[in-house]
């Protein structure tokens, strides 16, 4: 199950619900990918109300109105790190294949653009090499017309 910063966590059963710096109850909370799903209390009211859209896609999780944060588990379960560090693996994997592909992309984009120069060079030349055989023709017909007429 998803949970995003506006759906409340369940209460633990027989512990106290505190209050926060800025007087009203706290809610729990846990980010798993940085708790190792540690749950802890922290203020229930947000520094501002994000929109209806935000919350819907859990894009944005304004940042609570005082800084009361207090731990209610302070142990990692062996399981929930476990999880994290094989998340934390997977993550560098797909990390290192990404700068491969783009390494990769690099690499096949600079072969195209050196093919793309050389092919350019290429025609360049060979126009440069038609260029001079009409000024060589051009010259040998001016200097003898009639090589034109005897197909010479």
């Amino acid at each position: 199950m998803t949970r995003n910063a506006f759906g409340p966590l369940p209460m633990p059963s027989g512990v106290p619900v505190p209050m926060c710096f800025c007087g009203d109850p706290c809610k729990i909370a846990s980010d798993a990918e940085d708790t190792y799903r540690q749950r802890y209390w922290m203020c229930s009211n947000f520094a501002f109300e994000p929109t209806l859209c935000q919350r819907r896609i859990n894009k944005m999780t304004p940042p609570p109105l005082c800084d009361f944060e207090q731990w209610i588990d302070t142990e990692i379960k062996p399981e929930d790190k476990e999880e994290m560090q094989e998340m934390l693996r997977w993550e560098e994997e797909m990390k290192e294949t990404m700068e491969k592909r783009r390494g990769e992309k690099a690499a096949e984009k600079e072969h195209k653009e050196e093919e793309e120069r050389r092919h350019v060079a290429a025609n360049e030349e060979e126009r440069e090499k038609k260029l001079e055989r009409a000024r060589q023709a051009k010259v040998a017909i001016e200097e003898n017309p009639d090589a034109l007429t005897k197909g010479k």
